[in-house]
C-alpha cells in the first residue's frame, strides 16, 4: 500500500512545472508581440488604439520586455496554478484571461 502511494505522489505535477509552463506561455506571446505584427491589432482589439506614436511604441515594448524577464506574480496566478495542479497538468495557456490581463495592464499606460 505504501508503494502505492508513492507511484501516485511521482505521477503528480509538480508546482514548479506549473509555474514554468504558465511563465513559458506569458513569454512566448510577449515574444509574439515584440517579434511579430500582433501587437498592434492586440491594441485595437482591447483598447480601440489603431496606432501609437513610435515613441510609446518603443516604450512599450520596452516594458514588456521587462514583463518577461520578470518572475510570475504567484499571486495574480494563484487561481490558476491551483486549476492545473487539481487537473493534474501544465498544458499552455497562453490565452488564458490572467495571462492577457498582466499584459493588457502593461499596455494600458499608453493606450489610454
Amino acid at each position: 500500500m505504501e508503494n502505492n502511494h508513492q507511484v501516485q505522489e511521482h505521477s503528480k505535477v509538480s508546482i514548479e512545472k506549473i509555474i514554468d509552463s504558465i511563465r513559458e506561455s506569458r513569454d512566448s506571446l510577449i515574444s509574439g508581440f515584440l517579434l511579430g505584427s500582433t501587437l498592434v491589432p492586440f491594441l485595437e482589439q482591447n483598447f480601440n488604439v489603431a496606432t501609437l506614436s513610435p515613441i510609446k511604441l518603443e516604450f512599450l515594448k520596452r516594458d514588456l520586455k521587462e514583463l518577461q524577464i520578470s518572475t510570475l506574480d504567484l499571486v495574480h496566478y494563484a487561481s490558476l496554478i491551483k486549476q492545473m495542479r487539481d487537473a493534474n497538468t501544465y498544458l499552455p495557456v497562453t490565452d488564458h484571461p490572467l495571462v492577457l490581463q498582466e499584459i493588457r495592464t502593461v499596455c494600458q499606460k499608453y493606450c489610454s
